[in-house]
């Protein structure tokens, strides 16, 4: 028995299934039907099919994929920083400019009309029949639904002095 043929039933014992080798030195395998026995070269004795089996270096695709994600991440944070800053100088202003008789509905979903503004508070007035009074704080109002008009502010002043 040679050691091939050893190897060969070695190997189709263990996986059931025959395995072949081919191991090669430096050697291109002899091509069938050349009476040399050679390896097939091109013109310049250089065997055909890539040069030896030096590789082409990879494209850097990688690093450009990587650069643009990047660019897409650090965009997409400066996006959200820029809108989250523009809505609280938004909020802040229209906290800011909240005034008596302004129509507004609080985050619990209450809609009444400003009666008094104070430091942290608002007093809004949520029925007109019975005269009911809620207080809560500044941060609660969500929204104006209305603004109250500049001829509406005195008239409804000199009606309660």
């Amino acid at each position: 028995m040679t050691p091939t043929t050893a190897l060969l039933t070695l190997e189709s014992t263990i996986f059931s299934t025959p395995m072949l080798y081919l191991a090669q030195a430096d050697a291109a395998p002899p091509v069938a039907g050349r009476s040399d026995g050679g390896a097939v070269t091109g013109e310049s004795g250089q065997p055909l099919g890539g040069g030896g089996g030096s590789a082409p270096p990879p494209t850097g695709m990688g690093f450009q994929f990587m650069f643009l994600m990047g660019g897409l991440l650090l965009f997409m944070i400066l996006m959200q920083v820029f809108a989250g800053r523009k809505e609280k100088k938004r909020r802040a202003e229209m906290l800011g400019s909240l005034r008596r008789h302004d129509r507004v509905v609080t985050i619990g979903g209450i809609i009444g009309h400003v009666a008094e503004v104070r430091d942290d508070e608002v007093v809004l007035k949520v029925d007109e029949s019975t005269n009911t009074k809620i207080r809560v704080t500044r941060a609660a109002v969500q929204s104006v639904l209305k603004k109250s008009s500049a001829e509406e502010r005195p008239v409804a002043e000199a009606a309660k002095a």
